[in-house]
């Protein structure tokens, strides 16, 4: 009866170990990873930002990204989002919506470097 006991205990420990695990690792490896950007891509970011600047005579803003959402869909439909967290990120300025001083959130052509 002991032994029973300690048998079906080590079976649930087993499986509240590896359980968790297992969903973590094919959650991970099932994210879509962009590779190209085209010049038809449209993407669409919110979130919120620091220290924004501009480069070359105002046409890249520059900022650094606490949480940053993006979706970026290409000419084919397809679509990738993702999110950014804690990372310099650079986009055109061009970006059509609300560019705040804590806040972002609109589109622009383009497509982040994967």
């Amino acid at each position: 009866m002991k032994n029973k006991f300690i048998g079906i205990l080590i079976c649930v420990m087993l499986l509240v170990i590896m359980l968790p695990i297992t969903a973590l690792g094919t959650t991970i490896a099932s994210e879509p990873q962009m590779t190209t950007s085209g010049p038809f891509d449209q993407t669409s970011v919110h979130g919120f930002v620091l220290f924004k600047g501009t480069l070359d005579q105002g046409k890249i803003l520059h900022f650094f990204a606490i949480r940053l959402h993006y979706t970026t869909t290409n000419l084919f439909g397809e679509s990738y989002s993702g999110i950014k967290l804690m990372e310099p990120v650079e986009i055109p300025s061009s970006i059509t919506g609300y560019v705040g001083y804590w806040y972002i959130s609109g589109t622009f052509r383009g497509s982040f470097d994967a």
